[in-house]
């Protein structure tokens, strides 16, 4: 075989299996013997229907929220908003983001207004300076943090009886 013909099969040999992700390192022994240990204990897996969700309302229902998870890590909710209502300015220190099931409003992230309806997404920065007038339609939309902290201002809103 000519040096040439050598050459090339040694690259098509190195070459073979590139679109493959490398195998991953062993761990070595004192690695593996040594777990690191978690911040905090995990919280346990859950299922909720909205029917179960935490309910709260803030101006006799002008604001409503049903917290459909939270974790260590992030909040879900269900918001809704009356006709007409009104988020005034204000920042939240982790990220924010808003899906827009039903309803349309005007969004105001850093002095750059968006006129916002449904389909639409909206992500937030953490310290983003933020406010939104919802329009003549009910709000409805998916609120996630990432970090529970926002969430915590929920705590404070009149909480709504579940239903039988």
């Amino acid at each position: 075989m000519s040096r040439s013909a050598a050459a090339i099969l040694f690259a098509i040999a190195m070459t073979a299996g590139c679109d493959r992700a490398p195998a991953k390192a062993e761990p070595t022994p004192a690695a593996a013997a040594e777990p690191v240990p978690p911040k905090s204990p995990p919280l346990p897996a859950a299922v909720t229907s909205l029917a179960q969700a935490e309910h709260r309302q803030k101006g006799g229902g002008a604001a409503q929220i049903w917290a459909l998870a939270r974790g260590r890590n992030a909040f879900v909710g269900k918001l809704e908003m009356a006709p007409g209502g009104k988020v005034p300015e204000h920042r939240d220190p982790t990220e924010e983001y808003i899906h827009i099931l039903s309803g349309a409003g005007k969004f105001t992230i850093d002095g750059q207004s968006h006129e916002v309806g449904p389909g639409t997404t909206i992500y937030m920065p953490p310290g983003a300076l933020v406010s939104f007038e919802n329009g003549p339609e009910t709000l409805v939309a998916i609120q996630v943090f990432a970090g529970p902290e926002p969430a915590a201002k929920y705590d404070a809103w009149e909480q709504v009886p579940s239903s039988p």
